[in-house]
């Protein structure tokens, strides 16, 4: 029976990043996909009873695995988020899409309310390299940085994070801080045309992996090798 996850997000919140894409993904590495709508044209939320009422029916559908959270909006969807993963007691991997400026998906309040409920009860956060600054791990220029502003965003409140996509010297650089043990995993840079959706493709590929069993450092590790699969196929 193939193991049911779970990504609670907006279909696409831009960028191919999106529940629709997460379920290509989750199929693909042998996983039953689902999903929960948090909202349909972004940034409106959809109402929390009508989040609620999906999050029930989801879990009709079969024991869940894991749980992929991408874009979520108000402390109310963070805190029922929260709620259920504690009552579920499975492995949620939170990956909030951010975007700069006027473009920003997650605003101030929602940020803060994620922070406080969902990170607590959450196996990993994900942040993108390019987002450490805006999620308050400070700027990053060498691999030591790297290192303390994962030290910093654990000290937000989680057990895990990784810090995913760093580039230096013709390398990609992810970086797992699980409660403190650190593992760097590296690789060759290909160099393709731009492959859209790819922060999005590694969260849900770290979510289809632990669902699937993998210890999380194994899973962080398989899911860099599947994002150099996309590369190189170029979607």
């Amino acid at each position: 029976m193939l193991p049911l996850v779970l990504s609670v997000h907006a279909p696409d919140a831009g960028g191919g990043d999106g529940f629709v894409a997460d379920a290509a993904v989750f199929g693909e590495l042998d996983c039953k996909p689902g999903f929960v709508a948090t909202s349909v044209v972004v940034p409106e939320p959809l109402p929390l009873a009508f989040v609620a009422k999906q999050l029930t029916a989801a879990e009709g559908a079969g024991p869940i695995a894991a749980i992929r959270i991408g874009f979520l909006r108000g402390a109310d969807q963070a805190e029922l988020l929260a709620r259920t993963v504690s009552r579920l007691a499975v492995p949620a991997i939170v990956a909030c899409p951010e975007r700069a400026g006027a473009d920003a998906l997650l605003d101030g309040p929602t940020r803060s309310a994620i922070v406080r409920h969902v990170y607590p009860v959450a196996r990993v956060i994900v942040v993108r390299a390019a987002d450490v600054a805006a999620s308050g791990g400070g700027e990053i220029e060498d691999l030591s940085s790297l290192r303390e502003a994962a030290a910093r965003l654990r000290a937000q409140g989680a057990r895990a994070v990784v810090i995913s996509g760093w580039l230096r010297q013709g390398r990609v650089v992810d970086l797992l801080d699980d409660g403190g043990t650190l593992r760097v995993l590296d690789t060759a840079r290909i160099q393709v045309p731009r492959v859209s959706g790819l922060a999005g493709a590694y969260a849900a590929s770290l979510a289809a992996h632990v669902a699937r069993g993998l210890p999380l450092a194994e899973a962080a590790d398989a899911a860099q090798r599947y994002i150099g699969l996309r590369l190189h196929r170029g979607r």
